[in-house]
């Protein structure tokens, strides 16, 4: 940067306080953005649970600190130390349920708080990197109606608490006085506390010290990048070294992963597989995520190849962000750090996890930067018609950009066109109850909640979903195709019931349904739903098929297959799964008298 002539990078930042600025306008505008903020999250607020597992995660994490068993994971009898979340947005979640409520809407309805908070804190902050309160203003009022960051702001995620700590370590940053020493400046304090208790909630928010490090090295301030390091070491030390123990960071054995979801399609293999998918996600993030998220448009399939069109309109709009980004008045480093850090982590993520979910804290400074692209081309072309009124470039050219508003609206969607926009998510919101799948589902949880014995143990594709409404002891079923070892399983986890589900997802005729089709016996159905099919099953491990199993895991050999009624037929088999089972026997009533020989082919007695 040295010799570099630009008017806007300065030794430290200027005073904010322009002439003719208004106090009162100032808390008018901060005011307006709280009460619009509020209305919005109640217009678009939506008491349904989401269907993510995260969502129940957190709950049930955050739950288990509220009632003193500390990080650890309460769905079985054993407690488990926690690893793969955090522990920052589950110990906010413990603090409502401590001091208000455990209900799920009562911590969704705490994003709203964060959300106002964050709005009034962007506003400031875009004040003080434009130099315009007018167009500050307008940029938190669009930040305001973005249809990506209002809806995970009625979620039970972490998003929203991130952005609200993130921002709130921004603005004691951009609030600090680096003429003082590190340590003797509350603000600078509060920044490098804000970051620890950011990366608490994401891993992300390490990325922070990227944009402040660069703004921070540019100034020559050596002590100040010295001291916010050491405070962040000291911060997550503690997190790193029980990680260390408990087996490592699992959030970067996923990154490692082609699929975290599919651990059997292995890891990324050699330089030319991490290549690849580097350029996957940077075209991606240009031509869907960063505008979708920018514009708060909606991506209609990630599957489709990616089209000229979008590679166009992707380009420029960056090149808009950037020219913004180039004339800002002040802190461009430090929203270039932050912007490129946390890119150059989401660029080398599996490919599998799309969405702007891992940027949303970057999304209002695209927005901000982009308008004020704009803000700056239209200044260029009053200047060539000599239009040179302060009133009109900086107030009435802000306010156009009101005009953006109804963009943001969106739509409702019908049979013929998709929604998008608050008027969508309001849409959503008012739809009373879950799709059939999941109502089947959250029935079945509610039946032993009501029914079942205490401390009942649930085996189900989503335990974290169940729990919520069984408050029983959950755990997933094994994905394996290896009738023993799903068999010892079972047992091993004390098994009492076990879910069959329509929820749609692959693992469950794949694996839960062929053992249950082998051992139909050991399955009473005490609770059936209909549209579509979904069954609670109390489990038997007394009934079904006992006895030796070949290298494969299959049933085979000499044992017996137990009946539900009493009745056992005890043989050879060549396959000792009922619905195919093949094999010569004897077949016995209740009481152990023989009733006669019998030969099975392919699960038909002949």
């Amino acid at each position: 940067m040295h010799g570099m002539k630009n008017k806007n990078l300065t030794t430290e930042p200027p005073s904010v306080a322009t002439a003719g600025t208004s106090r009162i306008l100032l808390y008018v505008y901060a005011a307006l953005l709280a009460l619009i903020g509020w209305f919005v999250f109640q217009y678009i607020f939506d008491k349904k649970l989401s269907l993510t597992g995260d969502a129940t995660d957190y709950y049930i994490l955050g739950k288990a600190i509220a009632q003193g068993d500390g990080y650890v994971g309460i769905t079985g009898p054993e407690r488990v130390p926690a690893n793969h979340f955090p522990p920052g947005y589950p110990f906010v979640i413990a603090m409502i349920m401590r001091l208000f409520s455990d209900k799920t809407t009562t911590i969704q309805a705490f994003n709203g708080f964060f959300l106002v908070i964050s709005l009034i804190l962007l506003f400031d902050i875009f004040r003080r990197m434009g130099r315009n309160i007018h167009l500050a203003f307008v940029g938190a009022l669009l930040v305001a109606l973005n249809f990506h960051i209002l809806q995970y702001a009625t979620m039970m995620m972490s998003e929203m608490t991130y952005f609200f700590i993130s921002l709130l370590a921004l603005w004691f940053f951009v609030k600090s006085d680096l003429k003082r020493s590190a340590w003797k400046d509350p603000y600078f304090w509060g920044f490098a506390l804000g970051v620890v208790a950011s990366y608490y909630v994401r891993q992300t928010g390490l990325m922070m010290l990227g944009g402040a490090g660069l703004y921070l090295l540019v100034r020559k301030k050596w002590l100040h990048i010295v001291f916010m390091g050491v405070i962040f070491v000291l911060g997550v030390l503690p997190w790193q070294i029980r990680a260390s123990k408990l087996g490592g960071d699992s959030h970067l054995r996923d990154m490692q992963r082609i699929n975290p979801l599919r651990p059997e399609e292995g890891v990324v293999q050699g330089f030319g597989g991490w290549v690849e998918r580097f350029w996957h996600n940077t075209e991606r993030y240009i031509t869907r995520e960063i505008p979708s998220a920018t514009l708060s448009t909606n991506v209609e399939d990630y599957a489709s190849p990616v089209s000229s069109g979008e590679w166009l309109a992707g380009l420029a709009l960056l090149a808009l962000i950037t020219l913004g980004w180039f004339h800002l008045r002040q802190y461009r480093l430090l929203i270039a750090g932050y912007a490129l850090a946390t890119f150059a982590l989401l660029l080398i993520y599996p490919e599998v996890w799309t969405g702007n979910r891992l940027m949303l804290h970057l999304v209002p400074f695209f927005l901000f930067c982009g308008l004020y692209g704009l803000y700056y081309l239209i200044g260029l072309g009053l200047e060539k018609v000599r239009v040179n009124s302060p009133l009109i470039r900086r107030v009435a050219v802000p306010f156009l950009f009101l005009f953006l508003v109804p963009s943001f609206i969106g739509q409702t969607a019908t049979e013929t066109r998709p929604g998008d926009g608050i008027k969508f998510l309001r849409q959503m919101a008012r739809i009373p109850s879950y799709d059939p799948a999941h109502e089947n589902y959250f029935q079945a949880a509610a039946w032993i909640k009501e029914y079942a014995p205490k401390n009942s143990m649930v085996v189900c594709r989503k335990p974290s979903l169940f729990v919520v409404f069984s408050n029983s002891y959950v755990t997933t079923y094994p994905y394996t195709e290896n009738q023993k070892d799903f068999r010892e399983y079972l047992t091993k986890r004390k098994t009492n019931f076990v879910v069959i589900d329509a929820l749609g997802y692959s693992s469950t005729p794949r694996y839960l349904i062929p053992y249950v089709q082998a051992n139909p016996d050991q399955f009473e159905i005490v609770l059936q739903l209909q549209n579509p099919d979904t069954f609670l099953c109390r489990f038997h491990p007394e009934l079904g098929w006992h006895g030796p199993y070949n290298e494969k895991g299959m049933p085979a050999g000499k044992g017996e297959y137990r009946f539900g009624d009493g009745r056992k037929f005890v043989g050879t088999f060549s396959d000792g799964r009922m619905l195919s089972l093949t094999g010569e026997g004897t077949f016995y009533d209740p009481q152990g008298k023989v009733l006669g020989p019998a030969t099975f082919v392919n699960g038909q007695q002949k």
